[in-house]
Formats: structure tokens, C-alpha cells, sequence
């Protein structure tokens, strides 16, 4: 199952494997299927019927429980499972956040290169130039952060801790197989917990966003 990319520290640890695979990656992968019911209650408390907070809100649950598969049993399929709601949930965040800042049609063209990027380049290619890309998202996130400040504060209170977590999940998944000599079971496991709660705060931006614009409908 180990040819299965990608790898991790932990996957080392079960040349065997024996099932669980990953059993600490597989754990910890609950907690965005736990942020994701937790936005779901928020927005059934507080009577919110947009189908944007929603569809992110379930998203979120289903990458956990993807996740969850994923690493508890590494094959193809589950790992077409583990990644598509999180990279849907990437499109629709991005694609409507840009439509509250810009306009449809920045977003739109966005989306579409977004989409190629994610489909179409290869996943060796993206782990061999992890850390170039998590430089250009940090700076597009910075530009998006900047639109929020001056165009919805209020929103910006959500989106900074968001893109914060966002970026400190993405450079613990970078780190993972760096460490495994001093760190064993590496540190993709913060991938997790960052995620989840980075996913958590992108329902409730959509929420404080569609209150005060409300373009997206």
C-alpha cells in the first residue's frame, strides 16, 4: 500500500501494513470531521439557510472522514475520497471570497485557473516545489486579507486567524518528511488540526461576508 503516494513519516512505521496504517494521522483526522459538525450546529442555532456557509460547513466534515479513510487504509480510492471535498472546499472558498472583494469575473477566471492548477498539475510536481508555492498562496492570501480589511472588518476578524492557520498547516505538511530522524511519526498530524479549525473560520468569514453583502445569494 505504501506506493500509494503521498507518504508520510507515520507511513514508515507500518512497512507491513497492517491496518491502521497511520493510526496518529488517522486520529487526528476526526478533528476537522468535529469543526465540521461543529459549523453545522452554528448554523442551524442561528437559523442560517445559505447554501455557501452549508455546503463548506459539510465539506469540512467529509474531508475528516475522508482523511480518516485515508490513513487508516492508504489505497487510491481513498485517497480520491480524502481529497476532493477539501479541494472543492478550497474552489468555493476562494471563488466566493473573490466575488465579495472583486467581481465575478476576476473570480470566475481565478476558479478556472485554480482548477487546472489543482487537476492538472501533477502531485510529484507539487511536492517537489512545496515551499515556492506556499510562498505565492501566502502572498495571494496576504492581498486577500488586505481587500477584507478595507472592504468588511468584520469579516477580517474571521479571515486572518483563517489564513493564519491555513498557512501553518501547509508549512507542517511540508515539514513531515524533514523530520522524521527527530520526530518519528513527523508532523502531518498538524496538517489536521490546523486545517480543521482554518476550515471552521472560513464558515463563519462566509457567514459575517454574506450578511453584509450578500452578492453570492
Amino acid at each position: 500500500m505504501h506506493d500509494v503516494l503521498p507518504i508520510y513519516c507515520e507511513t514508515a512505521l507500518n512497512p507491513s501494513g497492517a491496518f491502521p496504517d497511520e493510526p496518529i494521522n488517522a486520529l487526528t483526522s476526526f478533528f476537522p470531521f468535529i469543526t465540521g459538525l461543529l459549523a453545522m450546529w452554528y448554523l442551524w442555532r442561528t437559523g442560517n439557510r445559505g447554501w455557501i456557509p452549508w455546503a463548506l460547513a459539510i465539506l469540512t466534515a467529509m474531508t475528516g472522514l475522508g482523511s480518516v479513510a485515508w490513513h487508516a487504509h492508504r489505497t487510491p480510492v481513498t485517497l480520491l475520497i480524502d481529497a476532493l471535498p477539501g479541494v472543492i472546499y478550497f474552489c468555493i472558498l476562494v471563488a466566493v471570497w473573490m466575488i465579495y472583494i472583486g467581481n465575478r469575473w476576476i473570480a470566475l477566471a481565478a476558479g478556472v485557473a485554480l482548477a487546472a492548477f489543482i487537476f492538472l498539475v501533477p502531485l510529484s510536481v507539487k511536492q517537489q516545489y512545496q515551499l515556492p508555492m506556499i510562498g505565492l498562496f501566502g502572498l495571494l492570501a496576504l492581498s486577500f486579507l488586505f481587500l477584507t480589511w478595507r472592504r468588511q472588518r468584520s469579516a477580517f476578524a474571521y479571515a486572518l486567524p483563517m489564513v493564519g492557520c491555513g498557512l501553518a498547516a501547509a508549512v507542517f505538511r511540508t515539514l513531515d518528511l524533514h523530520v522524521c530522524d527527530v520526530m518519528p511519526v513527523g508532523t502531518h498530524f498538524f496538517w489536521h488540526l490546523f486545517l480543521g479549525t482554518a476550515a471552521y473560520l472560513g464558515v463563519r468569514m462566509m457567514v459575517v461576508m454574506d450578511r453584509a453583502d450578500g452578492r453570492p445569494g
